[in-house]
């Protein structure tokens, strides 16, 4: 049950997923391909928040066994206005017996250009605690992260985490996603991108697949742009596994659904409450 959770979190809505290793030329060279990040042009706003529900399918189980919530705010941190995006996800009470989860991750980040501010992360995963403070050290002559970490297993620990323009903690990740230029991507070419947590920085990279109308049970047919992210086998994916995510066709360009088979069964996520868009849903074409 554990390892669907190492899923969820990994798509900007997964917390471990590692992508193919990129060359140093190629991680130094290419950052995500996004649009203005001026907080006029961004295309979310304060207040907006989605719901999703996630089904795990494995033997005797095919249930919607987990909430994620997924919100974006704006506040103020240490005098300066910020955007504040978190992410939490919880097994639903029936299952907490078998194996229960909570994961909370908030990330701070300046309104305008998105540059990360504060990160933390604390999760529950059955008997293993673990829990991340970030703070962002743009200003030292070899910028890094100030990594304050804890754990059942380790205790408390520090790490200094290498940074550059291109690493993002996990919320700011999704919403560096939700802001991509699409226009410019090319149907089946591989974009790199780069993620801290704990005390490691990950290399993945996504795929491109186009446009495509996709169904999603209790809300409807979206016009959606297809996304592959290639993974690493080990302990949650299985040799040649993908994880597949899908984000609508509008102005929005939310998440609406992903989908990964995992070592021990499958899981997909599905889109079912959302609130505080900063432009109509026209890509939900059919209730």
């Amino acid at each position: 049950m554990r390892t669907f959770f190492h899923a969820l979190a990994a798509i900007a809505l997964c917390l471990h997923l590692a992508g193919f290793p990129l060359s140093a030329g190629e991680r130094a060279s290419k950052c995500l391909p996004v649009k203005s990040l001026k907080e006029s042009e961004v295309v979310f706003r304060g207040g907006e928040s989605l719901t999703f529900a996630v089904h795990y399918r494995w033997g005797m189980i095919n249930a919607d066994i987990a909430k994620a919530v997924v919100r974006i705010d704006t506040s103020r941190l240490n005098g300066r206005e910020v955007f504040h995006a978190s992410l939490s996800a919880w097994t639903q009470k029936i299952y907490d017996s078998m194996f229960r989860v909570r994961e909370q991750l908030d990330s701070r980040f300046t309104r305008d250009g998105l540059v990360p501010v504060e990160f933390t992360r604390t999760a529950k995963e059955g008997s293993y605690t673990c829990s991340n403070r970030y703070s962002y050290s743009w200003d030292s002559p070899q910028p890094h992260i100030k990594a304050s970490l804890n754990t059942s297993r380790k205790g408390d620990f520090y790490a200094e985490i290498p940074l550059d323009a291109c690493t993002f903690d996990l919320p700011l990740l999704y919403c560096m996603l939700r802001n991509l230029d699409v226009a410019s991507l090319k149907v089946g070419e591989r974009y790199p991108m780069t993620f801290a947590v704990d005390d490691d920085v990950y290399h993945l990279h996504f795929i491109y697949y186009g446009r495509e109308d996709r169904n999603i049970s209790g809300l409807g047919t979206v016009r959606s742009h297809k996304f592959g992210f290639q993974v690493v086998a080990g302990e949650v994916f299985a040799e040649g596994a993908d994880l597949y995510a899908w984000f609508s066709d509008d102005a929005n360009f939310i998440p609406v659904m992903f989908s990964a088979p995992l070592k021990i069964g499958k899981v997909n996520g599905r889109l079912q409450m959302y609130t505080g868009l900063s432009h109509e849903f026209t890509s939900l074409i059919k209730k």
